[in-house]
């Protein structure tokens, strides 16, 4: 077996670092992570900006359960003789 010249190692390394440079501009184009983290970012500014809408339809969204609940439990309530509702159903009749 022959030594590998200086020339063919350098040769070697060459073609090996010009390969990988194509493999990363191809995934740079393919993946454009550049790309990504400036759309990333911008979502998480638009996110940012909005949880004081999200949060006011959250607590829309709770009050109207509670009103619900309120409802309901009068409902059931004026159904069943309690003594704390008689005064109402007594003034409702009259």
């Amino acid at each position: 077996m022959a030594k590998p010249t200086a020339a063919a190692t350098l040769q070697v390394n060459i073609k090996r670092c010009l390969n990988f440079l194509n493999y990363l501009r191809a995934y740079l184009k393919k993946k454009n992570p550049v790309k990504m983290a400036i759309q990333g970012t911008v979502t998480y500014i638009n996110e940012l900006l909005n949880v004081k809408k999200k949060l006011k339809k959250i607590e829309y969204r709770i009050n109207y359960e509670r009103y619900k609940l309120k409802k309901t439990e009068l409902i059931l309530a004026q159904n069943s003789e309690h003594v704390f509702l008689r005064g109402r159903s007594l003034n409702q009749t009259r």
